[in-house]
């Protein structure tokens, strides 16, 4: 194929084609490529000669993946944008995954032709679950999985195997089919000669799209659409898919809610840009849904030129905020979505709303991302009451010192909550978070004004969670009945599992000023969260031990005084008991330190299950563990010592490759409330008792030899 640039008479296509780092084909109506960029040939290794008038999906979609393709073409053909995440085919067989972009373009001649751009989606970008299984799970799971009645064929057209969707449309068992002819199962006699004609084709490794009509088990007829796909046409296997009336509706949400696909933002877009731009600091667009460029005043075939970059419009004071949004995305591997301000062919100034995703790609490639830009001018208007928002910012200020004082998760609810009701002008305002599979209200504000007896909106609250866009609604949106307190909201997520609501009396919710203002709070609330996340994590740190994950000495220091209180208050004993792993220095010089930390995780994981709850067991030092038990009978030690005696005996942990078994000295002593001796001093006596232990099971060595 000439891989000269043809524009098919598209003001913007050979720009495109020349700036595109993806791989790139154009399609006429009928699927039949028309054009290819080299990226296609080193992307999918099929050379050119190979392309030209051959069926796209002939060349790169394996059979499972059949109706999704189509679906996206006739997405495609008819002037819906649409992008996903998706398998495909290179010429060898292997199976890659791919971000696809598919859009429609007119020729001179008014011919509607499709372009599509592949960029191969690298292992350390967000990927479906799918895309982590080998080449023939991800086509089992697409066969099994599919809504379309499926079924493989040998080379005889005999049935090998069908899917459940088949079983259950057609009414045939699988020991029905199995080896059966599916010209004599399913094909009616008078259209018999049918059979003959797709053999061919299939063997020929040729794509077939036809309505016909199938039987069922009962000798019933069903009006189909079949596509037939070659698999292997060294030995003729096939695959058939029969698309029914009962069949699920082929939308695009169908196709990617019933695969699992992650898809991009905005896919069918009709107002705004729909784009595909490398994350560079000129944001060089590569792609350009048609007349969508529009409401900046520029042409694609402008904003595709190197002379006019899109990040040249946006303004000075934005643009460093947008590159490191989007910077932001590519490291914590997440959507972003962003406000700021460009300059529109007419030197004005329009406010514009950008989501998008971004990919990380390998070192020779660049890294890209995919998305729209919406314009909301309108809702940013000059009439806003400067200084109503400068009293409001004031007010948002204190908030932030506040939340920079909260100790604790819930006490950064409260503040939230309480100011987005009185600066946001909230009828009512929550934080939900998810519990398991149970979406929880924890802090509210407003509702003890309204006769509301149940919590807001959950389902928003879930879709909140499971996107990244903020969900807007109103009473008119929802089926449930609707807060009392207002007549539209907001959900926007604070971390992976809260969510901030607010309930408005206004039907336009988070306009103007609103939004900038609800943009801070949620920044202060979410660095706040990181701030109490943190320190959680330090302070746990700071308390367990590394190695075994139990305590450590600075817990016992923290807690001991509090245990002495708590027992002098209820005249109870506390129970000391002390463990030493025996001949841990000979373990370690024998086996290895490896093995000594096995032990000692092993030892630590038998103590822990041996206590009840309201014990405490840490590692006091070195080889050493105490172990603290409050509320106690004086013979509890020593049905303790006799339990963890037995679990380490029969430990499989603890017997070493050789038959050494590894065992453990103890020692325990209390301490009561009317006692003379001080906490350490009985302490001290359980150390003692714990090292006499072991000199007598050990024999005569040296005190300093037993202690290690």
């Amino acid at each position: 194929m000439d891989m000269e640039v043809r524009d098919f008479g598209s003001p913007y296509l050979k720009q495109l084609w020349e700036a595109s780092t993806g791989a790139m084909v154009v399609c006429d109506a009928g699927r039949q490529i028309l054009q290819i960029n080299p990226g296609f040939t080193g992307l999918f290794q099929i050379p050119a000669a190979e392309c030209e008038g051959r069926d796209l999906d002939e060349l790169i979609t394996p059979a499972p993946f059949l109706p999704e393709s189509e679906c996206v073409f006739d997405t495609a053909v008819t002037g819906t944008p649409i992008s996903l995440a998706t398998v495909k085919m290179k010429k060898s067989g292997e199976l890659t995954r791919v971000f696809q972009v598919a859009v429609q373009v007119i020729a001179d001649s008014g011919d509607k032709l499709v372009c599509f751009i592949f960029k191969q989606t690298p292992e350390n970008s967000r990927q479906r679950a799918t895309d982590k299984c080998g080449d023939s799970e991800i086509l089992n799971s697409a066969f099994e999985n599919s809504f379309e009645p499926s079924l493989y064929s040998d080379a005889a057209g005999n049935a090998v195997r069908a899917n459940t969707a088949f079983h259950s449309g057609f009414g045939w068992t699988p020991e029905d089919i199995s080896g059966q002819s599916i010209s004599g199962m399913l094909i009616p006699s008078a259209i018999r000669p049918e059979a003959e004609y797709i053999n061919a084709m299939q063997k020929a490794g040729r794509i077939l799209r036809l309505r016909t009509t199938r039987k069922t088990k009962n000798d019933s007829t069903l009006q189909v659409s079949l596509i037939c796909a070659p698999v292997n046409s060294q030995t003729g296997t096939g695959y058939r898919i029969y698309r029914t009336s009962s069949s699920r509706a082929q939308t695009t949400a169908d196709v990617i809610a019933r695969n699992d696909f992650r898809e991009c933002p905005y896919p069918g877009l009709h107002t705004g840009m729909f784009f595909h731009a490398r994350t560079d600091k000129n944001r060089t667009m590569e792609f350009i849904a048609p007349g969508s460029a529009s409401y900046a005043g520029y042409s694609e075939t402008e904003l595709l030129s190197e002379a006019r970059p899109y990040a040249a419009i946006i303004l000075d004071e934005d643009r460093n905020m947008v590159l490191k949004a989007i910077e932001d995305s590519l490291e914590n591997r997440k959507d972003y979505s962003i406000t700021y301000r460009i300059k529109n062919s007419f030197g004005d100034t329009l406010w514009v709303m950008e989501h998008g995703r971004t990919y990380l790609m390998n070192r020779d490639k660049p890294n890209f991302c995919v998305g729209c830009v919406i314009d909301i001018s309108e809702t940013k208007t000059d009439r806003e009451n400067s200084s109503l928002a400068r009293d409001r910012i004031g007010k948002l200020h204190s908030v932030a010192a506040e939340l920079q004082q909260c100790r604790s998760a819930g006490e950064i609810y409260r503040i939230c909550i309480e100011a987005g009701q009185s600066i946001l002008n909230g009828a009512c305002t929550s934080v939900f978070i998810q519990d398991g599979h149970k979406i929880k209200q924890v802090a509210s504000s407003g509702r003890e004004f309204y006769d509301c007896d149940r919590e807001c909106s959950p389902g928003m609250v879930e879709l909140t969670l499971s996107t990244v866009s903020p969900c807007y609604f109103s009473s008119r949106d929802l089926e449930e009945n609707f807060c009392p307190a207002g007549s539209s909201g907001a959900c926007f997520r604070l971390n992976d599992k809260a969510v901030l609501q607010i309930i408005s009396r206004s039907s336009r919710v988070f306009g103007n000023i609103d939004t900038r203002i609800t943009e801070l709070l949620l920044g202060y609330t979410q660095q706040a969260l990181k701030r109490i996340t943190l320190q959680h994590q330090l302070i746990s740190q700071a308390l367990h031990d590394p190695l075994t994950g139990i305590y450590n000495r600075n817990y016992f220091n923290r807690i001991i005084e509090l245990e002495e209180l708590r027992a002098r208050r209820l005249g109870s004993c506390i129970g000391f008991i002390m463990v030493d792993v025996d001949k841990f220095k000979m373990v370690n010089d024998k086996y290895g330190h490896q093995t000594g930390d096995d032990v000692l995780r092993e030892v630590a994981k038998i103590l822990k299950k041996a206590l009840r709850k309201t014990d405490t067991v840490l590692r006091y030092g070195g080889d050493e563990f105490l172990i603290i038990l409050t509320r106690m009978t004086v013979d509890h030690c020593h049905r303790v010592e006799t339990r963890i005696n037995n679990a380490i005996e029969k430990s499989p942990g603890l017997h070493m490759s050789d038959g050494e078994k590894i065992t453990a000295s103890m020692g325990h002593a209390f301490w009561t409330p009317d006692a003379n001796e001080s906490i350490d001093e009985v302490l001290g006596l359980a150390d003692t008792i714990m090292y006499e232990n072991k000199r007598k099971k050990l024999g005569s060595t040296s005190q300093s030899n037993t202690r290690k």
